[in-house]
C-alpha cells in the first residue's frame, strides 16, 4: 500500500509538470495582465549571441514567469497563505482593517528625499517666481489604527519635519491634519488620495492662499475601481473601491504633449473611458503625462506651474476652477529646461505637490534646471 501511495504521488507530480509544461508551451501568451497592470513578458526571440551572454536564460525564466498557466490564480493563493500563515506585517503590502491594502513604509538607504527637497530649494531660489510645496502623506500614516500587529514604522513626522526646514525659498504647506479629519481621504485598494481628500486638501490651499473656494458637494460615484496597491498584492478578494467625479469646470480645455506624439486636445478634466477599466483613476486628466496644460478663461487667478506626481491629479482637476492656466510638468518623463518654460509661457507662480513616498524612491529631480 505504501508503495502504491508513492508511486501515486509520483504521477500526480509528473502530470501536474506535464500539463503545466504543455499549457506553457501551446497555449496563447497574454500581452497584459488586467490585475497586475502591466505588460507581460513575451516568448524570447534564440540568438546565439544572447545565448552565450546569458540574456536568453534570463529572458526565458521572465517569460515563464509571466505566462506561467493559471498564474493569477497561483499569486492570489500564495498571498492569502502568507496573510493566514502570520506573515502579513512582513510584506511590503499588508492586509489591514475594514479591507484596506496599504504599501508598507518606503525606506530611503541613498538618501532621495533630502536630494528631492534641496534641489527643489535650489530651483526656487533662482527661478525668481514664488514657490510652493504640498506634501501627501503616506497612507499606512493616516491609517495607523487600521495597520496590522508589528508594522513597521512610518517616519511622515520626521519627513515633514525636515522638509520645512529644508525648503527655505518654498512656502511649505502641512495639511496633514486636514486630512486627518476627512474620513474617507484614502481608497483602500490604491495609495492615491480620494476626491473626498483632495477636496480638503483644495480648500486648505485655497484657505491658505487667501483664494475664494469652489463648493463641491455634488459628486458622481463610480464602482469598481482597483487601484495599483491592490493589482501588487494578490488579495484578489478585496472588495472594489468607488471613485468620484463631479461638475468641474464649463469652459475648460486640456491640452496633453508626449514626447514625440502630437498634441491631444480634450474639453474636460475628465477623462470618462477609463471608467471603463479597472483602474479608473486615470479618469482624473489621463494619468500620467510629460506636460498638460490647463485653460479656464473664467478663472479669476494667473499662470501656474506644477512639477508634480500622480498625487497631483485629482488635486488639480479641483484647481482648474481657480487658474486661468494650469502647467503640469513630470519630471520622470519631461526633458527640457524648466527654468526656460517659465520664462517662455509668462508664469505667475510654481507649486510642487508629491507624495512622501515618491520623494523617498524617485531621483529624477536630477532633471531639474
Amino acid at each position: 500500500m505504501k508503495k502504491l501511495q508513492n508511486w501515486l504521488c509520483t504521477a500526480v507530480f509528473v502530470v501536474f509538470c506535464l500539463t503545466m509544461t504543455a499549457l506553457l508551451l501551446f497555449w496563447p501568451n497574454r500581452e497584459y495582465s488586467e490585475n497586475e497592470k502591466r505588460y507581460l513578458a513575451q516568448h524570447p526571440e534564440f540568438s546565439l549571441a544572447a545565448f552565450l551572454h546569458g540574456d536568453l536564460q534570463k529572458s526565458l525564466e521572465t517569460w515563464t514567469a509571466d505566462q506561467f498557466p493559471l498564474r493569477d490564480e497561483f499569486v492570489g493563493m500564495n498571498a492569502y497563505w502568507t496573510l493566514t500563515s502570520g506573515r502579513n506585517a512582513a510584506q511590503d503590502i499588508y492586509y489591514c482593517k475594514d479591507g484596506y491594502l496599504i504599501n508598507a513604509p518606503k525606506t530611503d538607504e541613498n538618501g532621495n528625499f533630502e536630494t528631492n527637497l534641496a534641489r527643489f530649494n535650489d530651483f526656487a531660489a533662482d527661478c525668481g517666481i514664488p514657490a510652493e510645496m504640498i506634501l501627501v502623506p503616506s497612507t499606512g500614516y493616516l491609517n495607523e489604527s487600521r495597520l496590522p500587529a508589528g508594522h513597521l514604522p512610518y517616519r511622515d513626522d520626521a519627513l515633514f519635519a525636515g522638509a520645512k526646514d529644508t525648503l527655505t525659498h518654498v512656502t511649505f504647506y502641512d495639511f496633514r491634519d486636514e486630512l486627518k479629519q476627512e474620513p474617507e481621504a484614502c481608497y483602500r485598494t490604491d495609495h492615491h488620495l480620494t476626491a473626498r481628500g483632495n477636496r480638503a486638501l483644495y480648500n486648505a490651499y485655497c484657505s491658505a492662499r487667501g483664494i475664494d473656494a469652489q463648493e463641491h458637494n455634488m459628486f458622481t460615484v463610480h464602482h469598481g475601481f482597483y487601484g495599483t496597491t491592490w493589482s501588487g498584492s494578490g488579495y484578489w478578494g478585496v472588495k472594489p473601491d468607488k471613485i468620484l467625479t463631479w461638475h468641474g469646470p464649463e469652459n475648460v480645455t486640456v491640452t496633453i504633449t508626449d514626447s514625440g506624439e502630437p498634441p491631444v486636445v480634450h474639453d474636460s478634466v475628465f477623462f470618462p473611458e477609463h471608467l471603463e477599466e479597472m483602474d479608473k483613476y486615470p479618469v482624473y486628466l489621463d494619468g500620467n503625462h510629460s506636460l498638460v496644460q490647463i485653460e479656464n478663461p473664467d478663472a479669476p487667478e494667473g499662470t501656474l506651474l506644477i512639477l508634480k506626481d500622480s498625487y497631483a491629479h485629482c488635486f488639480t482637476a479641483f484647481l482648474a476652477e481657480q487658474f486661468r492656466t494650469i502647467y503640469m510638468i513630470d519630471l520622470r518623463y519631461y526633458r527640457d529646461s524648466v527654468s526656460e518654460f517659465i520664462s517662455a509661457h509668462g508664469v505667475d507662480s510654481l507649486l510642487y505637490f508629491y507624495g512622501v513616498d515618491t520623494l523617498l524612491t524617485d531621483t529624477n529631480s536630477f532633471w531639474l534646471r
